[in-house]
């Protein structure tokens, strides 16, 4: 083989310099590929879809890997695999789709106090909401399931009465010399916060927590019996039906204060939250969209 190539007047020298030249190229250009390739974490991700309520299962969780980047903390890490066993998915996974950690709400360990839910919630308190109370208007018990975002609205028909103490004005007398100084007049800006400022007395509607609760129980469900066609047995079930919501600390007075003083509290559904804040909803509100909404179907009609 070798008489032949040196036959046809190739040089192997130069044929093995550049086999060794090329095999050095190829395994610096792997290296360098591998050195700006950032590094990889094995992250949990979904072996199918998880709907919210779900309690996870061994059998839904996969290991994936993934570039390891600044979101990268945001996923649960293959090590808190068994941490997450028997959590409570709380956001809809998607088959495929790497498990964030606001996606699970991990529940008491079997036997343990509820309480233990606020192990990975600082800051944050179980909060009991009554649904039976004279003054809430919710969805039936069963439409609500662990890890749902509820949204509440506050109905107030009537401000209480407020105390107050009369205080006698103090007259000043100005110089006769000294001018009368006017009133400045406030800007349109300012009027106009005048106004609907004057404009926010009840009746009104105002959404408490715009970011929505997460609902970490539901209590109150009666247990199905066993027995078909036994008409002659009666329940003897009375427990309250009640929502355990993960609340913020600074939020419980808010909500106590709603729950006692509150016309009508709403409880919703939400699929997600909102970050900015609403002006609520007044009387007078719904009178100017009343008068607007009136002018142009008038105008409509003719």
């Amino acid at each position: 083989m070798l008489k032949r190539l040196a036959g046809t007047g190739l040089n192997i020298m130069v044929l093995v310099i550049s086999v060794a030249v090329f095999l050095v190229a190829f395994f610096m250009l792997n290296a360098l590929g591998a050195a700006q390739r950032p590094p990889t974490v094995s992250v949990l991700s979904a072996a199918h879809e998880l709907r919210v309520g779900d309690v996870i299962g061994a059998d839904d969780l996969l290991v994936k890997t993934v570039f390891e980047d600044d979101n990268a903390t945001l996923y649960l890490s293959e090590e808190e695999t068994e941490g997450v066993i028997g959590g409570i998915v709380a956001q809809q996974i998607y088959t495929g789709q790497p498990v964030f950690r606001s996606s699970i709400l991990a529940p008491a360990a079997e036997g343990t106090r509820l309480s233990a839910v606020l192990a990975e919630y600082p800051g944050y308190s179980l909060f009991p909401l009554p649904l039976d109370a004279m003054n809430m208007i919710a969805p039936d018990l069963t439409a609500f399931l662990p890890g749902d975002l509820v949204g509440i609205t506050l109905v107030i028909a009537n401000r209480p009465q407020q105390l107050s103490t009369p205080t006698a004005m103090p007259v000043l007398l100005l110089p006769e010399d000294s001018p009368v100084q006017p009133e400045p007049t406030p800007s349109a800006v300012e009027a106009e916060l005048a106004e609907a400022e004057n404009r926010s007395a009840p009746p009104l509607a105002k959404d408490l927590f715009l970011e929505g609760v997460r609902i970490v129980s539901v209590q109150g469900i009666e247990p199905v019996s066993d027995t078909e066609g036994d008409t002659s047995s009666f329940s003897t079930f009375d427990q309250p039906q009640m929502l355990i919501l993960l609340l913020p600390n600074e939020a419980r007075e808010e909500l106590s204060l709603a729950l006692a003083q509150g016309d009508r509290l709403v409880v919703s559904l939400m699929a997600r939250g909102e970050d900015a804040p609403t002006a609520g909803f007044t009387y007078w509100d719904f009178e100017d969209l009343f008068k607007i909404e009136r002018q142009e179907a008038l105008q409509g009609g003719r």
